[in-house]
């Protein structure tokens, strides 16, 4: 891929090797000038260098300017990030740019991605199928998601609200007070399942219709196609690049080499990925996100 440039922004991308050629032969021979100050560069720069480049130019040592961006907003930077790199925020199946997935330094865990789940125990008719089939119900069993976020999610007192979030979300084979337990069977399909009998909350419990007085009910599930196409798609091409802070301001980039669907799940296993939901009543969002601590660092290659 070759890439033709425009006071240092790429705004034409050459597959033919024939074209490069012509207007490489056009700008050795002063045919293509620096003409009204606009400067044309043939180059044969790759994905990366082209990354470096932009980060370089636009994001080093560059104050982060979020003041008109909306404070409680969480993603706030990220967007700032996304506009000095080119990327028109979007929540397509794809690399964000030249085939990389770009990531926001953070000293606690960075966000693979927001995967809501194939089937919730909320999922409407006709939508729950394997959970219907493992739990042995009907639809004619109807669990609103507020209800679904109070029997399964905790009350925040700070925030006055139930969420799906925080301790009892599960961990990869580990039974949480909240009777969860996080799993993966022998397709990779990834499941939460519930059992009566393991939740501790003994007086609160007492409140759930007999449908959930049971074990072993699967709450949650993604599907490994679903999960496949999610990983593959957006890690699984040239990999991804981070953008680290020091002192307030990015100052170097990392990349890191791709990764698949199957090493995604074997970093479930091994507790270098977790689910972390972010479900509450008020924000119809699952915030059904999937995170890494060491896990990025194991795949750093070049840092710059």
């Amino acid at each position: 891929m070759f890439y033709v440039y425009v006071n240092s922004r790429a705004f034409l991308s050459i597959n033919n090797d024939y074209l490069y050629h012509y207007l490489y032969v056009l700008f050795k021979n002063s045919i293509i000038k620096n003409d009204l100050s606009i400067l044309i560069m043939i180059t044969l720069m790759n994905s990366k260098d082209l990354i470096i480049k932009i980060f370089n130019e636009n994001v080093k040592g560059i104050n982060i300017n979020i003041s008109n961006k909306n404070k409680k907003h969480s993603g706030k930077e990220g967007h700032w990030l996304e506009k000095q790199f080119g990327i028109k925020h979007n929540s397509k199946n794809e690399p964000d740019i030249y085939n990389y997935e770009m990531k926001k330094h953070s000293n606690n865990k960075i966000t693979i991605g927001d995967f809501s789940a194939s089937e919730y125990l909320f999922s409407i008719k006709t939508k729950r199928n394997y959970i219907n089939e493992n739990n042995k119900w009907s639809d004619d069993i109807n669990i609103k998601r507020d209800d679904f976020i109070k029997y399964f999610g905790n009350f925040n007192k700070n925030k006055k609200r139930y969420s799906w979030s925080g301790t009892c979300i599960p961990k990869y084979k580990n039974w949480n007070s909240n009777g969860q337990n996080l799993e993966i069977n022998e397709y990779n399909d990834l499941y939460i399942t519930y059992s009566y009998s393991k939740d501790q909350r003994k007086d609160y419990k007492l409140t759930f219709p007999d449908y959930l007085q049971k074990d072993n009910l699967i709450i949650a599930y993604w599907n490994n196609d679903k999960l496949k196409n999610h990983i593959d798609n957006k890690y699984n091409k040239n990999g991804f690049f981070i953008c680290i802070k020091e002192n307030d301001k990015y100052e170097k980039i990392s990349f890191g080499k791709p990764f698949n669907f199957e090493y995604f799940i074997e970093a479930i296993k091994n507790g270098k990925i977790i689910f972390d939901s972010g479900m509450y009543i008020g924000n119809t969002r699952n915030y059904s996100h999937f995170r890494g601590y060491s896990f990025w660092n194991d795949l750093i290659i070049e840092t710059y």
